[in-house]
């Protein structure tokens, strides 16, 4: 599977405050040459981190998409010429390069977690130490 980005400028109506957007096809240029015919999905903004709901792009590439991604964009940027198409892509690498402002490093086991606040705190363990702490021993007679 060869991969490569399609990037199209969309025109939006006059209701839409937006008068245009760029969409960012992935396409496999090992089928047909022509877009609609070699198109697998849309590129994502950024990358769902719940495994119960991932993106299309998740669920073909599955743990190997950042990579993918990543790889994608920079081979783009390189070719690229328009500028609000090099815009978009930068945002996009931006995007997909920063970390989320919840992910926290946990005290007992050294894994990054999603936090939660209580009150003006962060949750500084993550679930399965907090679950290994309050498990109860089992009691023999």
């Amino acid at each position: 599977m060869n991969l490569k980005l399609y990037i199209s400028k969309n025109y939006g109506s006059r209701r839409n405050k937006k008068s245009s957007y760029i969409r960012i096809a992935v396409i496999d240029t090992d089928i047909p040459k022509e877009y609609p015919a070699n198109f697998v999905c849309m590129l994502p903004r950024n990358l769902n981190q719940n495994p119960k709901k991932p993106c299309k792009f998740q669920e073909k590439f599955g743990d190997q998409s950042p990579q993918i991604i990543k790889k994608l964009l920079d081979e783009a940027l390189e070719t690229e010429d328009d500028i609000e198409f090099k815009n978009e892509l930068m945002k996009r690498l931006k995007i997909l390069k920063s970390k989320s402002k919840n992910l926290i490093i946990c005290n007992d086991c050294g894994r990054e977690f999603k936090a939660r606040k209580f009150g003006h705190r962060l949750q500084k363990t993550c679930y399965e130490c907090k679950a290994k702490r309050y498990k109860k021993p089992n009691k023999k007679v």
